[in-house]
């Protein structure tokens, strides 16, 4: 007990300083005058200077029967002096003293001490450990207090109400106090009748009258009664203009001003309310929004409305609604319609809804807008909800009116379908987006597809009769794509019969292509009347066309052999500049010299070669002028030229024929050593070619002649292998009949005759032919090992007369194999064998797409150039050509040439590459800081939609940082929401909605 003692005493000695009162000064000796002395200093409440005495009592007689008594009046002082330690002291006393009397006054004085920390969860377990009833009735009441204010800060505003009801009846010096807690609490019952009691009974009292006046007035204006509210509101801010509930009180003038549709009184009101409360309250900003709206400030209005709609209630849905009228207003229909859309999401008012819906519908319906379907969908969903609604029969004549116009093609078409019995506008409607969903796959180069959809819309009828001869003309253009020219002839045929648009560029072009179906079919007089109707009917508009046009009837009369006339119209092409003058001038070359204009056609070939330098003609034009010069007995010039066309295009196949005529020019002038030497490079540089063979057969006749057989005969033995010069008699049968099996269409048997010669003559004369059938037979039966095992046989010998169809086998090989780098060197080497242009075409697409897959930035902006450089590309090769450098030009970064090709892309979003080139458009704008140039091309793209949804989404995310970075985030935040409700794909888009508009709300 002793230790005890000494240990609690040293806690107050260190605990409580010691402050010397007057009757310190005199010396006490005796420690019963020193406790007398602390407890009569105690009484009269001199705490410090008590806690002095006390102590020294203490540390002069620690075992005096008065410690206990003198430890109670420390930790009181304590207590009183707010001393940090006075919970650690108190409750040290009670651990020393388990038994004092004093247990249940110090209980509420440890409660009391957490209350003043605002501790109150433990201040309330302490209160709950006291009897505050048997405490003294002054200490009672202020306990009591406490501990009502205690379950208020808490949150238990019942409980706090009973306590204060019962302060309230016993004690006059809390009673005003009381009154005003139980009124709060009251108050926030919404029990505003006993609240307003109580607070008016506090209006003239010094210690409330600057604060009841506040929920005086708040409960006036709940309960409606505006004009006493704006009595109390302006009589208070007359009173307390710069008081901290000044701001409330404006916010409760302006709502009464508001309720008395005085807006202007209450605009000025909520903003004064607004530059004193930097967090208003939403109800505020609705009733400002109204009262902007109101008076006509629209833009004003519908930025204040903004503000409010972030949760999703009545009070957001009637802001959305009166936003969407105020941008009306503006004639800015795109943010009209988003805020209807959000309006009519909601339910929280049934008949804001509809009135929302409809607007929504109708601002769909004059903006064109149908980014996802909306145009078909709002329509039908308006309908389908409010099937009573005085609107209804407007918004049934406006589907059908959707029907006929929209974009939303699939939906619309879903939309129809689900109609039991359509009428004749609507089947007309059907024909139309069946057509359109036609043009649409076509743009994609989904031919079939596009068949397919022109199939169900010409088989509607004919509805309306011009778009059934729009069908019949683009299934022709389908059929042409896919090489079936008797049935695109006669979708042409149908169209020119049935179309009654007759002045344009369709019909002119319908001719066009009958030409060209007639011209496949090699049906000459057919193909030049239809092409000389073109030319007739085109305007001018399409020059490359109507060049190419002019080429085709020179064609069409040079196949006739009437070469005056073919000199004519070739000379009519070139004299357009068009991109196929090269062709034009080497068929006037070409037709000089069947009119034996030798000297002519050498002037125009090398006029060719000086205006095209980069012609594809360019090596036929020297192969032609060497022959120019042999029909000119001019074998000099003849060996020259071809000799110059050998240097340049070593690798061409004209080459061959041109390294034979060498040959056998030099024969001709019986310069038998050129000859020889000319010879022996045909053979060895072209095994395998009808020149080596015929190469071979001069060789012999000029070493008989020469009476040189061995020598000949040891030149033979010589030569690279497949170069036998007599087969013999079983190498030949054995070979020919393989030849013939295959001929008679029996694969299998065939496949292991050729395999069977290879292995019987490895050197046969027929080696490479064999290779050649059997590189054939594995394409037919899919076996890529077999094609790159006898291609590579082929190529071994690369200027033999199979190699260019051997390179075309491999190359697509390697690519289905994904041996890229390997299909690459194959398209370039094709490149340089092509003979024709269609082979040359597939060389520089087959180059182009293996070099994007190998991310080869810089082939493929070359390989790209290239084909874009062609005369006759199709639109989906240019499109495919332009996304692919443009690609590569923005890993390069080099910006400003990716735009341009982007840009030509773009014109165009129903294709994959336009609809992601038009986004990048304006990401590329976005990245530099150009915003206002961002947002004008994403609103176009919006308006142009496309059927690529997922590259219109982005777009939207994308618009909304722009808006983002603009300052405007209630834009940003409405585009987002706007297609949070309208795409539903399955991939990251709904991640990019969420992860910004969360942003968007910690803002």
């Amino acid at each position: 007990m002793k230790r005890r003692v000494s240990r609690f005493i040293c806690a107050l000695m260190c605990s409580v300083p010691v402050i010397a009162s007057a009757q310190t000064s005199e010396k006490i000796t005796s420690p019963e005058n020193l406790y007398k002395e602390g407890r009569y200093l105690f009484q009269q409440k001199n705490y410090a200077a008590a806690t002095a005495s006390l102590k020294a009592f203490i540390k002069d007689a620690p075992e005096t029967k008065f410690r206990e008594e003198a430890g109670y009046m420390l930790v009181c002082s304590a207590y009183e002096l707010k001393d940090k330690n006075s919970i650690a002291l108190l409750r040290s006393y009670l651990d020393e003293y388990p038994d004092t009397p004093y247990a249940n006054r110090i209980y509420a004085l440890i409660a009391a001490a957490y209350f003043y920390e605002g501790k109150y969860d433990e201040a309330l377990a302490m209160f709950n450990s006291s009897q505050l009833d048997q405490l003294g009735n002054e200490e009672r009441d202020d306990m009591t207090y406490l501990l009502a204010t205690c379950y208020l800060k808490t949150g238990n505003v019942k409980e706090a109400a009973i306590w204060f009801e019962t302060l309230k009846a016993s004690s006059k010096k809390y009673e005003k106090d009381c009154t005003y807690y139980v009124s709060y609490i009251r108050y926030t019952q919404n029990r505003l009748d006993e609240a307003l009691t109580g607070f008016l009974s506090l209006q003239d009292d010094p210690k409330y009258k600057a604060l009841v006046p506040y929920y005086i007035a708040e409960i006036y204006s709940a309960k409606k009664n505006y004009d006493k509210a704006e009595i109390v509101a302006q009589n208070y801010l007359s009173a307390y203009p710069q008081n901290e509930h000044a701001a409330e009180m404006y916010r409760i003038l302006g709502d009464a001003y508001y309720h008395f549709r005085n807006y202007q009184a209450a605009i000025k009101a909520f903003e004064n309310y607004l530059d004193r409360d930097a967090s208003p309250r939403r109800d505020a900003l609705y009733m400002l929004g109204l009262s902007y709206f109101q008076t006509g400030l629209y833009a004003k209005a519908a930025e204040t409305l903004g503000e409010t709609a972030t949760t999703n209630d009545a009070l957001t849905q009637n802001a959305y609604l009166h936003m969407g009228l105020s941008y009306l207003q503006l004639s800015e229909k795109n943010k009209a319609r988003m805020a209807f859309e959000q309006a009519a999401a909601s339910n929280a008012d049934m008949k804001i809804k509809e009135q929302a819906a409809y607007n929504y519908a109708l601002c769909i319906h004059e903006t064109s807008y149908s980014a996802f379907g909306e145009s078909v969908t709002v329509f039908e969903k308006f309908l389908n909800e409010f099937p009573n609604s005085p609107y209804a029969d407007m918004v049934s004549n406006y589907l059908i009116e959707v029907y006929l116009n929209t974009r939303s093609y699939d939906a619309a078409l879903k939309s129809i379908d689900r109609i039991t019995h359509p009428g004749t506008r609507i089947m007309e409607a059907k024909q139309k987006i069946l057509f359109q969903l036609g043009t649409q796959a076509f743009a994609n180069a989904a031919f079939e597809q596009a068949i397919d959809y022109f199939n169900q819309s010409i088989a509607i009828g004919q509805y309306n009769r011009q778009t059934k001869a729009d069908a019949l003309y683009w299934r022709g253009e389908s059929y042409y794509r896919l090489n079936r020219m008797q049935e695109a002839a006669r979708n042409f045929i149908d169209y020119l019969q049935l179309t009654q648009q007759t002045n344009t560029e369709m019909y002119a072009l319908a001719n066009y292509n009958l030409g060209y179906c007639a011209f496949h079919r090699k049906d000459y007089a057919q193909a030049r009347q239809w092409f000389l109707k073109y030319i007739q009917l085109e305007k001018g508009e399409n020059r490359t066309a109507l060049g190419d046009a002019y080429n085709r009837i020179g064609d069409c009369f040079l196949n006739e052999r009437n070469f005056d006339e073919a000199k004519h119209y070739y000379a009519q092409a070139e004299s357009m500049n068009s991109a196929s003058g090269d062709y034009s001038f080497y068929q006037l070359a070409l037709v000089s010299g069947l009119q034996k204009d030798y000297s002519g056609k050498i002037t125009l070939l090398n006029r060719l070669v000086g205006k095209y330098p980069a012609s594809p003609y360019a090596v036929n034009a020297l192969y032609e002028k060497g022959r120019s010069y042999v029909q000119m007995n001019n074998n000099s010039q003849a060996i020259a030229s071809f000799k110059e066309l050998l240097n340049k295009y070593p690798e061409s196949p004209v080459s061959r024929k041109a390294a034979a005529e060498i040959g056998l020019l030099y024969y001709q002038n019986e310069d038998y050593n050129q000859a020889i030497d000319a010879y022996k490079q045909v053979i060895s540089k072209y095994p395998g070619s009808e020149e080596a063979r015929l190469a071979m057969l001069d060789l012999k006749s000029l070493y008989v002649d020469m009476n040189r057989i061995d020598e000949f005969a040891e030149l033979a033995a010589s030569m690279p292998g497949n170069i036998r010069f007599d087969a013999s008699e079983q190498d030949s049968l054995t070979y020919i009949a393989a030849e013939k099996i295959y001929g008679r269409g029996r694969i299998e048997e065939a496949k292991s005759s050729f395999n069977k010669y290879l292995q019987t003559f490895p050197e046969g004369a027929f080696g490479l032919n064999a290779h050649y059938y059997l590189c054939l037979i594995g394409n037919e039966q899919k076996n890529y090992d077999m094609i790159l095992l006898h291609s590579g046989k082929l190529l071994e010998y690369p200027d033999n007369p199979f190699s260019e169809e051997a390179l075309v086998m491999r190359a697509e090989v390697q690519f289905n194999l994904q041996q890229f780098a390997d299909a690459l060197a194959s398209y370039k080497m094709l490149k340089e064998k092509s003979t024709t242009t269609d082979r040359r075409l597939l060389a520089e697409t087959g180059m182009l797409r293996t070099a994007y897959l190998l991310k080869d930035d810089v082939e493929t902006i070359h390989a790209a150039t290239d084909l874009l450089a062609e005369v006759k590309l199709t639109p989906e090769l240019t499109n495919e050509a332009l996304y692919y450098r443009a690609k590569a030009y923005l890993n390069q970064q080099a910006d400003k040439k990716a735009m341009d090709d982007l840009k030509a892309l773009a014109k165009d979003t129903r294709n994959l590459y336009g609809a992601e080139a038009k986004y990048l458009v304006a990401q590329q704008y976005f990245n530099a800081g150009d915003y206002a140039a961002a947002e004008k091309e994403l609103l176009n793209y919006i308006d142009q939609s496309t059927p690529h949804a997922y590259w219109l989404a982005r777009s939207f995310v994308l618009l909304s940082d722009v808006y983002v970075a603009m300052d405007k985030k209630l834009d940003a935040r409405q585009y987002l929401l706007s297609l949070q409700q309208n795409y539903h794909a399955d991939d990251d888009i709904e991640n990019m909605i969420t992860s910004r508009l969360e942003k968007l709300n910690k803002q």
